[in-house]
């Protein structure tokens, strides 16, 4: 399986892991106290396997055993996105927002992780333009939601159509290897869907980190055919699984 290295390191750095080693890692990190940047709450249990079979169970420190013994001894038994691994995890989770935070469990998400580099990108379209954004000087049509929090700073190309944006790519500035790993966002207004935009968009965001060294991951969910499709088509990998458990912040 192809592995990507900055990829990797990105995803390892929120994981407040150094490297995935083979089986199951089991990480007592501080960043699993803190608020995640742009998600405005705590990823209380932050969980992903890789493709190659490889998992990291972040966790927080002063986990109890309980947790830790079901992780061991379930890992290889179920899949991360399965109910019968899902369903107890939730349980010990609740007891460990209380115990931990005082908090309740706020929820739970699994997704997809896509990745791509120089080497699996794929060719732009050339009958679909795109333009980077740099300031708020074109507006959004209907439903597209401007992602504010990219600029100036940020990366974010979009299709216009009538001088108004109507599908755009974006990478999350993350505070994590955000200057060359580019971790894609994407909105397209459903009516200009199925025109190939929102693949271009994602094409150009990845490029314009690619280009300069880097690599980029997509994350989404499992039940979202058409971003899977997207990924897909932009040239990104199947590359792992990610399961976390998350409550509010302060």
């Amino acid at each position: 399986m192809k592995k990507f290295k900055l990829v990797n390191e990105y995803i390892f750095s929120f994981l407040g892991a150094k490297e995935a080693n083979n089986g199951l890692t089991i990480i007592e990190t501080e960043k699993r106290h803190n608020c995640m940047p742009s998600y405005g709450m705590i990823h209380m249990f932050y969980i992903v396997k890789f493709y190659d079979g490889s998992i990291i169970a972040s966790v927080p420190l002063n986990t109890s055993e309980k947790v830790k013994q079901f992780l061991c001894e379930n890992f290889n038994k179920y899949d991360i996105d399965d109910d019968l691994f899902i369903s107890p995890l939730k349980e010990l989770a609740k007891e460990e927002a209380k115990l931990l935070f005082n908090k309740e469990l706020k929820g739970y998400w699994n997704s997809f992780i896509f990745a791509c580099d120089a080497e699996t990108i794929a060719k732009p379209n050339s009958n679909i333009t795109t333009v980077k954004i740099t300031d708020n000087s074109f507006e959004c049509y209907g439903d597209v939601n401007f992602p504010e929090h990219c600029i100036p700073n940020g990366i974010v190309y979009s299709v216009i159509e009538n001088n108004k944006i109507v599908s755009l790519a974006h990478a999350h500035k993350t505070g994590e290897y955000q200057d060359i790993v580019a971790d894609i966002g994407v909105d397209t207004s459903k009516d200009f869907r199925k025109k190939g935009y929102a693949r271009e968009c994602v094409n150009s965001v990845a490029r314009h980190v690619i280009e300069r060294g880097g690599e980029s991951v997509y994350i989404c969910s499992p039940n979202n055919t058409a971003s899977i499709q997207t990924a897909l088509s932009a040239g990104y990998k199947p590359y792992g699984k990610v399961l976390i458990f998350t409550i509010e912040a302060d």
